[in-house]
């Protein structure tokens, strides 16, 4: 049996419903792989790609919503009822998914993190360093940076440009708090040395 002007299909069975469905998925998704995919995607296409998933779909979708509303009052509510329910779970669920994309991110890269980390110590990665004393590079798929007065601290970036800076630092300084005081750390641990940061115009986020 058809559908008729008087029988509208069912939310359910439209290109909307797909459209959400396929949405709901892919950002929960885009968001544990954002890590990978700013250290990965060429130049700055990162964050174009992230802009695409999380920032142009939802007014698109809640337009559609609301039309769909308006024409189809018996099943129409289902469509923005659906999306501000996704929206008012993914918002305090978002943190929660990048630190996790953070750690995959992290335990996916290690042991070429730790392989690098071996070779700065080791004196055997060598290159020229820029006017901050800086030697950049990249390494079994990892860009890397660190200076040769400090072979234990190594900068691995994720993502640098326009003034944001996401990555892993690897810092086995030594820190002795004097009384009173306490050792501040680079980022958000993640395991030993390691630290996790997102910097934006150098506010540590």
């Amino acid at each position: 049996m058809g559908e008729t002007a008087d029988h509208p299909r069912p939310i359910w069975r439209t290109p909307l419903a797909a459209a959400l469905a396929a949405w709901m998925a892919g950002i929960v998704g885009a968001t544990l792989a954002a890590p990978a995919i700013l250290e990965t995607a060429p130049g700055a296409a990162g964050p174009v790609i992230l802009a695409a998933i999380f920032v142009v779909p939802p007014p698109v979708l809640a337009v559609w919503s609301f039309w769909t509303l308006l024409s189809d009052p018996e099943t129409g509510w289902i469509a923005p009822t659906v999306l501000m329910s996704f929206l008012g779970a993914f918002v305090p669920g978002f943190q929660p998914l990048l630190d996790a994309g953070v750690r995959l991110n992290f335990e996916a890269r290690r042991p070429a993190y730790e392989a690098i980390v071996a070779e700065t110590r080791s004196g055997r990665l060598v290159g020229v360093a820029d006017s901050a004393g800086w030697i950049s590079g990249e390494s079994r798929g990892v860009r890397f940076r660190y200076r040769p007065q400090h072979p234990g601290v190594v900068d691995f970036v994720w993502y640098r440009a326009y003034g944001v800076r996401v990555g892993v630092r690897y810092d086995d300084s030594p820190c002795v708090a004097r009384p009173g005081l306490s050792c501040v750390a680079g980022g958000e641990p993640l395991d030993g040395p390691f630290t996790y940061y997102l910097r934006v115009f150098e506010v540590r986020l």
